[in-house]
Order: C-alpha cells, then sequence, then structure tokens
C-alpha cells in the first residue's frame, strides 16, 4: 500500500461516515504490523499517468498497478473494479 491510497481510503471513508472514524482507519492502518507501504517516487507519477492515459483509468488507480507491476503482484482488494478489471489485474 502507498500513503496515496490510504489517503484515498481516508476520503471514502469521511464521505460515507465521517472524520471520526476516518481518522481511526488510518491510524489503524498506520499503526498495523500487517500493512507494508511502498515509497511513491516522481518517477512513478510519471508512469502512472502513462497507463492512466493509455488505459482511461484515473492516475491513483494506475499508480497502484505500477506499484503491483514493480512488486509482481497480480491481485487487488478494491472498490474500483472497472478500472482494475481493464488492467488485467484479479479482484479479490
Amino acid at each position: 500500500m502507498t500513503v496515496v491510497h490510504v489517503s484515498e481510503v481516508a476520503n471514502v471513508i469521511e464521505s460515507l461516515a465521517n472524520l471520526t472514524k476516518a481518522i481511526e482507519v488510518v491510524e489503524s492502518v498506520l499503526n498495523s504490523e500487517n500493512v507494508t507501504f511502498l515509497d511513491v517516487t516522481k518517477e512513478d507519477y510519471m508512469a502512472a499517468t502513462l497507463v492512466a492515459r493509455e488505459r482511461g483509468v484515473s492516475v491513483n488507480d494506475a499508480l497502484a498497478y505500477v506499484a503491483m507491476m514493480r512488486l509482481g503482484i497480480g491481485e487487488i482488494y478494491t472498490f474500483d473494479e472497472r478500472h482494475f478489471k481493464s488492467l488485467g489485474v484479479k479482484i479479490v
């Protein structure tokens, strides 16, 4: 996971529940020993913009895809099934 994607989760939770719940979830994820956080570089974002343009997916979904491909990961937990199916990623 990247901190960019933690931020996306926070935005979704805040819009569906409230700020307090979003903060609780973010703190839980950030403090979890079961989550690995990947660094994101300018080059990663540049690669993501190319994927986004070529595949018609959001830049942040493309960023997740770029990180996944770098690590050889082929499946994802996501609410955005449509974008990741178009990238050939298995939805869990």
